[in-house]
C-alpha cells in the first residue's frame, strides 16, 4: 500500500515510445502508484498536466516537438506545480542540471524499480509539502 493510502502518488506518464508507457503503468500501478493519464508528447503532457494534476509527472527526455526541458519549465508554473522527474537513456546526454530545468531528478531508463518508485514518492511528498527548509 503506498504512502498516501490506497492509490498511491498520482503520476502522469509522457513519453513517444507507447510500449514504453504500457510498460511504466503496469510497474508502477503494481507498486500503489496511480496513473492518472498518459502523453504521446512534451505538448500533450503539458496539457494532461493542467487538467489531470498529477503530483508527480514522470516524461521521456527526447520526443518529438517540445523537448522535456522547455514542458518540465512549463509544467513546474501550474497551480499546484507537480514534480517532474525526467527519464533518459542517455547518462552522457543531459548537460543541464535537473534544478535549472525545474526537475526533481532526472532518472535512467532501465534504473531499479525499487530506485524509480522510491524517487516518485520523493517527488510527490515534495510536490504536497513542498521543499524542506534548509537545516542550520
Amino acid at each position: 500500500m503506498g504512502e498516501r493510502g490506497p492509490a498511491g502518488p498520482r503520476v502522469l506518464l509522457v513519453d513517444d515510445d507507447e510500449e514504453n508507457l504500457a510498460l511504466l503503468r503496469e510497474v508502477l500501478e503494481s507498486e500503489g502508484i496511480e496513473v492518472v493519464g498518459e502523453a504521446a508528447n512534451a505538448g500533450e503532457g503539458l496539457q494532461l498536466a493542467a487538467v489531470r494534476r498529477p503530483e508527480v509527472v514522470l516524461m521521456d527526455l527526447r520526443m518529438p516537438g517540445m523537448d522535456a526541458l522547455e514542458a518540465t519549465r512549463r509544467i513546474r508554473m501550474l497551480e499546484p506545480a507537480p514534480e517532474v522527474i525526467i527519464l533518459t537513456a542517455y547518462e552522457g546526454l543531459v548537460r543541464e542540471p535537473a534544478e535549472t530545468s525545474g526537475a526533481f531528478a532526472y532518472m535512467l531508463k532501465g534504473c531499479s524499480l525499487r530506485f524509480m518508485r522510491d524517487m516518485i514518492f520523493q517527488a510527490a511528498r515534495r510536490a504536497v509539502e513542498g521543499p524542506a527548509a534548509p537545516t542550520r
